[in-house]
């Protein structure tokens, strides 16, 4: 009689534990804009919907865009701005390789329909859409997907993971009252808040202007994903996706963030983290040019999924 009862209970152990993944893995499937019938029109669909949760994405290119705020002659906030930062990566799950290049936002391109300006008007003109179809012509790549990043989403995220552990280089001090940034780091190694991290990656007041702001929000992008991986951020990073997602703008998949996720677990230590600027050089006037020379090979380089690295153009890649 005990040993029956036994295999009862186990068999509902077996029963709910089945369920409940069973019932994740259809939450997901769903949230994925996918159906049944796909399933039964197409029932290899299973295996490649389930590789893709556990193992992630094959590859993908993926656009961060952070935005900053326009204001009335009231100081009141407007919906619209212009994109101060854009830094794009390819992803590739299979190589365990992130590669990321950031273009300065004073560079000169074409914006279609609208002639020559600085790339960072791009989605103040036209948004999101434009914005990636400027950089895609400028890069000579699709984009897949785009994560759109406002002042307090940052800071918010900063925040959740409990601030940020870096070296911050010099004193930086900086107001802008109609702007509503004010900057105030001291030198030293500190961890910063969701507040004084926003002042860190924006500052620009020095010698080196936007191509040192970029050189900081690299440098904090690696802090950031050493801060990500900790055992202790880990375990609470499905709740803070579910927390975050409403203040992040993205056509990212919840099925793709949390099998990102999963990678990011499950491969923490040997991830290989790339990134560089633009190839180019600022003229009197301002406008950072690229050198598009440079940069088709540096895209071929590190944009690029081959096996055999010898057919693989060269060029120079800054990894701080």
């Amino acid at each position: 009689m005990l040993k029956r009862r036994l295999l009862i209970f186990l068999f509902i152990v077996v029963l709910v534990c089945a369920s409940t993944i069973a019932g994740g893995w259809l939450f997901l499937y769903y949230k994925s804009g996918k159906t049944i019938n796909d399933i039964l029109h197409n029932p290899s669909e299973i295996v490649t919907f389930t590789q893709r949760i556990f193992y992630g994405p094959s590859s993908f290119n993926i656009v961060l865009l952070g935005r900053d705020y326009d204001y009335d002659n009231r100081g009141r906030r407007l919906d619209s701005g212009r994109t101060d930062t854009i830094i794009v990566f390819h992803v590739n799950c299979k190589n365990k390789e992130i590669n990321g290049i950031s273009i300065p936002r004073d560079t000169l391109v074409n914006i279609p329909g609208y002639g020559e300006n600085k790339i960072n008007a791009a989605y103040h003109i036209g948004g999101v859409p434009l914005a990636t179809k400027v950089i895609e012509d400028l890069l000579g790549i699709k984009i897949d997907y785009y994560v759109l990043l406002d002042p307090d989403a940052f800071k918010r995220i900063v925040d959740a993971i409990g601030g940020v552990d870096i070296y911050v280089e010099k004193d930086m001090k900086y107001k802008d009252s109609w702007g509503k940034l004010y900057i105030d780091l001291k030198k030293g190694y500190q961890r910063l808040n969701g507040v004084q991290a926003e002042g860190y990656v924006r500052f620009r007041h020095d010698p080196l202007g936007d191509i040192g702001r970029i050189e900081r929000q690299q440098k904090f992008l690696y802090a950031l994903l050493s801060q990500i991986t900790k055992p202790n951020i880990i375990v609470k990073l499905p709740m803070l996706i579910q927390d975050l997602s409403k203040y992040v703008h993205t056509n990212l998949p919840v099925s793709d963030m949390i099998s990102l996720a999963t990678f990011f677990v499950r491969e923490k230590g040997s991830i290989q983290l790339k990134t560089t600027t633009l190839p180019g050089s600022v003229s009197k006037n301002g406008y950072w040019y690229p050198d598009l020379e440079e940069t088709n090979k540096l895209i071929s380089l590190l944009f690029t999924d081959v096996n055999d690295s010898s057919n693989t153009a060269q060029a120079k890649v800054l990894i701080p």
